[in-house]
């Protein structure tokens, strides 16, 4: 068990700095990568999947730690839980292991270029992030850091398992741009420590009733619309129509923070769901109630 110890605590450490966004990496990135796996044979599938969780999980931990280690005043109000503001790891500690997980994401990308893109701009949009004054801005943060984010995630799970093709690029640019006009539902619930640390997301600039408007009358119909330019909406029209009435009656009602996190972690579901219809579509499936009000059931797999 003494053996072990420092494995286990080193995972317990991993996911204490990253559960909260496994719903916006790790798990969305393998539900799109499954749409590059039809016919790969079986042991591909798995070399390639393991190769993917190897890229992603340095993507995920190069980010929480940087953003974790340079945002330890705003984690003391909006999340005291987390490893630095709990006691759990001290600064120094997490800048040591932020080393190993920036070597080891520029690592893997040089063992397989084909990633190098994508490793860099993620990279670059983490410095973005959390060392520029734009990184703070509602613009900047959102609108530009999480379209570049989303896209490097995407086009990475796909890659890994495949080579890109037109229709993937296409799902790529358009999930990226949805995501960056979007993701500012999650600026709602932070607003207290988004003010602490002299941010200026959306609900700070517009006022939290303003920021509630233009998200759900200009930014989420936008958002919709890209989906459709992207020929997404055509894979499940009935389904990922609702879930967007939904969303925008949920940004609407102004609850407390609490409320307002889980539309937020509303906003990961459908993002889950958009992708895994683009790979219900590489696999020739189509999944009971996505297709019309009515349903389908399975087509098959071809």
């Amino acid at each position: 068990m003494t053996v072990f110890s420092p494995i286990v605590r080193e995972l317990d450490i991993f996911l204490g700095f990253s559960w909260r966004d496994w719903s916006t990496t790790i798990i969305p990135g393998s539900i799109f990568a499954i749409g590059a796996m039809p016919g790969l044979p079986i042991p591909s599938i798995i070399t390639n999947y393991l190769f993917l969780i190897s890229w992603l999980t340095p993507y995920i931990y190069f980010f929480n730690l940087s953003n974790q280690i340079t945002g330890v005043d705003e984690d003391r109000i909006n999340k005291p839980d987390r490893p630095i503001p709990s006691g759990k790891v001290t600064v120094s500690g997490a800048i040591r292991r932020w080393v190993v997980a920036l070597s080891t994401f520029i690592g893997i990308s040089l063992y397989e270029p084909s990633l190098l893109a994508e490793t860099i701009c993620w990279i670059l949009t983490v410095a973005f992030l959390c060392l520029t004054s734009a990184g703070s801005h509602w613009f900047g943060k959102n609108c530009v850091a999480m379209t570049t984010g989303t896209w490097a995630l995407l086009s990475a799970s796909w890659k890994a398992i495949a080579p890109a093709t037109p229709k993937s690029n296409t799902y790529v640019f358009a999930v990226s741009l949805w995501a960056g006009l979007i993701t500012h539902i999650q600026d709602l619930r932070d607003i207290q420590g988004d003010a602490a640390v002299g941010r200026k997301t959306l609900p700070l600039v517009f006022g939290d009733r303003g920021s509630r408007l233009i998200i759900t009358f200009l930014l989420l119909p936008a958002a919709y619309w890209v989906l459709w330019m992207g020929d997404i909406v055509r894979l499940a029209p009935f389904t990922l129509g609702m879930t967007h009435i939904i969303l925008a009656y949920r940004i609407m009602q102004a609850g407390d923070a609490r409320y307002d996190h889980k539309t937020y972690m509303f906003y990961t579901y459908i993002f889950c769901l958009i992708l895994a219809c683009t790979s219900a579509e590489g696999l020739d499936m189509k999944v009971i109630g996505l297709i019309s009000p009515v349903g389908i059931g399975w087509k098959g797999v071809a």
